[in-house]
């Protein structure tokens, strides 16, 4: 090779590899420019309750709950009681044959307010209106002899109806039944039932017959209370109903004037 071809060869390399670097160049440029690897995620944290919306897309608020309702007042237990010997007798009377009842409880329970209806009406309506009635007629009567005829007559309602539960009792053996003082008192005290309610008229003394006729209702409460409590038999229970309701009227009928004799009439 002569020199002139060797010197000629020289800028050739010189400009192929002036020509590489400058290819290089952006490759190395772009090496630099790249981002750097980013570092491994940690787990998710847990995200917090979603914020509620505002504006016309927010949830309306719930309805205000309405009032509870008031439950209905119950009736006090022996107007209960009276109320389902008027409307259903034969269960009512299967319900109180099963209950364990003594006279004291069944004076407490029931006697004691169910007797002063009456003598209640009577008294008030004769302070009201000046006038009493009886099976005689009417007569006029003041205030303190109303008051008076009032308590006299509560007093015997008390004691007529343990009267009538002794004759009840005293019957029982003749037609078929058990002596039972404790069940003889429960049906004088609930078949009187029509009779009690019956005295509220007196507070209209001029109403006051009508009473008598709502108290012939007492026979029918009778006549089904008899065989339960009594354990009277059906067959004879016709005439231990007849000759109880014969003994019962007996001691309507005396309490009545008695009060009116005490007082002074």
């Amino acid at each position: 090779m002569s020199m002139l071809e060797s010197g000629c060869q020289k800028p050739r390399r010189q400009a192929a590899s002036g020509c590489l670097g400058v290819l290089r160049l952006p490759s190395l440029f772009c090496a630099l420019m790249r981002t750097p690897p980013q570092p491994p995620r940690g787990p998710t944290p847990p995200r917090g309750p979603a914020s509620s919306q505002r504006g016309p897309a927010a949830a309306k608020p719930a309805a205000p709950k309405a009032a509870p309702r008031r439950p209905p007042r119950r009736l006090p237990a022996w107007l209960a009681r009276a109320q389902r010997l008027l409307l259903s007798p034969g269960q009512e009377w299967q319900a109180i044959a099963a209950e364990f009842a003594t006279p004291s409880s069944i004076y407490s329970r029931y006697i004691l307010p169910m007797a002063a209806i009456g003598p209640i009406a009577a008294t008030a309506g004769t302070i009201v209106f000046g006038v009493r009635n009886s099976i005689a007629g009417s007569y006029a009567m003041s205030a303190g002899d109303a008051v008076t005829s009032g308590v006299l007559e509560y007093g015997l309602n008390l004691l007529g109806v343990y009267g009538f539960a002794v004759l009840i009792e005293v019957l029982a053996p003749s037609f078929g039944g058990q002596r039972n003082r404790a069940q003889a008192l429960k049906v004088a005290a609930y078949s009187s039932t029509p009779y009690w309610l019956g005295g509220a008229v007196a507070l209209f003394p001029k109403l006051s017959l009508i009473g008598g006729v709502l108290s012939l209702y007492s026979i029918r409460l009778l006549a089904l209370g008899l065989p339960p409590l009594m354990k009277a038999p059906r067959d004879k229970s016709a005439a231990y109903t007849l000759l109880a309701s014969i003994a019962g009227v007996i001691l309507a009928l005396i309490i009545g004037p008695l009060t009116g004799v005490v007082v002074g009439r």
